[in-house]
Order: structure tokens, then C-alpha cells, then sequence
């Protein structure tokens, strides 16, 4: 299988329904869209990815799960980038929200995006357990568990600047969301509570991968290709995995966390073996 074809496929679907969240509701839903328009869609693909290779078949079930999955990622993004965080002024190949509209537009966007995502996992009939499992599992990694935990250790100018420190924020700013995209699909497909916790655990790794090669890429990326500002993180004087190890380290760990990844994928057997061919891309990525 081409991998970078299946995810240009899967991603057809997603930007559709999308961009249907967003119609004809009233004009603050533009300014969120926005945002949203311009996105990889690798947390929701993940999620669909994982709900057929659990013999998931009805794309209406899981694909509203998948479009809040990219809404809670989007209010992140935009929030990350206000002045008073991250400060960058470039998102998804444009203006990021608060240069456009201002730096209170932006917050409400984020804040709209977020509640939105929660509605959005509520949408269908039936798999009514699932959908409460879902919104569990992911309030638990996107508040104060997870990502806005992450986000405060990578503020923070008093942590110290070591490997367990830079673990923390990785595995709370990053990798717990990208593994629970992977174990809400698994969820609405109706697998087994221990097959979620494996794939759950599975998808730590591959988020480490994944911010590792975001730190990378803001020392070796292109601003073009990346879709924002380069060089930020190191400017700011972020810890990152190039300012623990040095590139070359971070890139042996890069590698290490994909190898991780694909052996705990492929220890669940055949079926899954399209997260082994994601965890590739996601370590060769150059945006």
C-alpha cells in the first residue's frame, strides 16, 4: 500500500465533513473554519484507520468522532500560537487566527472549536456507551492529564532542561492525544477493553515519534513545507529534543520510538499493519 496515497484518500472524506460542520449555522462558524481549513488530518485518519482495521463499517459512526478529534486539535493550535504562548504569526500556510482577526476572535474561535468537538462526539444513533467512552477518554488527554498540562511544562521557564523533563511534555503536550485518536476509533468499532488499552499504548510511541520529528523539522524544515514558522522553538529557547540530545540524537531516538511503535502494532497482527506504514511517514515527514 502507498501510504501517502491512503492518507491523501482518507483525507478527502474528513475535509468533507468538515467543512460541512460548518455551513450554514452563522457567521462565528466562519472565523472557526478558518482555522480549521488547510490541515494533515492525522489524528482524525488515525482514528479511522483504527476503527476499519477493528471491523468497523459504517463511516457515519466514526466520522463525526474523527472531525472533533480535528477540532480539538485546531483550538489548540490557534491558542498555541497567541502572543502570550508560542507567539507565531504563520499557521497551515497562512495568517495564523489572531493575525486575521484579532487576538480576541482568536480565543473565542479555540474556545468555540473545542466545545463544538464535544457536540460533534454526541452525533449518531446508538454506541451510545461508546460515544461516553470516547468523550472520557479524550477530556482526559486534551485538559489537565494531557495537553494543557504539556503545554504549561513547555512554558515553563523553571523546568529543568533534562531528558525526563523533555519526556514529560512530550508525552503530555503530543503523544496522549495522538494514541487516543487511535483508541477512539477502536472504541467505536466495539474492540475489546484490552485490545484499546494495546493500541493505546501502541500510539504513545508513535506521538513521541511524532513530536520528535516536529522538533526536528523546527531546526531542518522548510517554512514552506511545514506550513509555519521555523526556528521558533529554538529561538524561544524551548526544550526540545535537538537542545537535549543534538539533532543527531534526536534523530536516533526518532528512529527508536518508530521502531517501538511498529513492534507493538505488529504484535496485534496483520490488521494493523497500515500504523506501521504510517509510523514511516510520520518519521520521514518533511511537514
Amino acid at each position: 500500500m502507498d501510504v501517502v496515497k491512503y492518507l491523501t484518500e482518507k483525507k478527502v472524506p474528513v475535509d468533507r465533513a468538515l467543512k460541512k460542520c460548518f455551513s450554514d449555522i452563522n457567521a462565528f462558524f466562519d472565523i472557526m473554519y478558518y482555522s480549521i481549513d488547510g490541515g494533515k488530518r492525522i489524528r482524525p485518519i488515525l482514528a479511522i484507520a483504527s476503527y476499519e482495521a477493528n471491523g468497523g463499517k459504517d463511516p457515519e459512526q466514526i466520522m463525526p468522532v474523527a472531525c472533533g478529534l480535528e477540532l480539538i486539535h485546531t483550538y489548540s493550535l490557534i491558542h498555541d500560537d497567541l502572543p502570550a504562548m508560542d507567539d507565531d504569526d504563520f499557521r497551515r500556510g497562512k495568517a495564523a487566527a489572531h493575525k486575521k482577526f484579532g487576538e480576541a476572535m482568536a480565543i473565542l474561535a479555540g474556545d468555540g472549536l473545542f466545545a463544538h468537538a464535544f457536540e460533534l462526539f454526541t452525533r449518531g444513533n446508538g454506541l451510545v456507551k461508546e460515544k461516553l467512552m470516547v468523550i472520557q477518554a479524550v477530556s482526559e488527554v486534551v485538559g489537565p492529564k494531557g495537553v494543557v498540562y504539556g503545554q504549561t511544562l513547555d512554558m515553563s521557564k523553571e523546568i529543568s532542561p533534562d531528558p525526563i523533563s523533555l519526556r514529560r511534555i512530550h508525552i503530555n503536550k503530543t503523544a496522549k492525544f495522538i494514541a487516543v485518536s487511535v483508541k477512539c476509533g477502536a472504541i467505536m468499532a466495539q474492540a475489546s477493553a484490552s485490545l484499546i488499552n494495546d493500541l493505546y499504548a501502541a500510539g504513545i510511541y508513535m506521538g513521541m515519534l511524532f513530536q520528535y520529528t516536529d522538533d526536528i523539522l523546527d531546526v531542518v524544515g522548510e517554512k514552506e513545507k511545514l506550513g509555519k514558522t521555523p526556528g521558533k522553538d529554538m529561538a524561544a529557547g524551548k526544550l526540545t529534543a535537538p537542545a537535549v540530545y543534538g539533532l543527531d540524537g534526536a534523530k536516533f531516538r526518532a528512529r527508536r520510538y518508530a521502531q517501538l511503535a511498529k513492534h507493538k502494532f505488529s504484535g496485534l497482527g496483520e490488521r494493523f499493519d497500515i500504523f506501521n506504514m504510517i509510523t514511516d511517514f510520520i518519521l520521514h515527514r518533511t511537514f
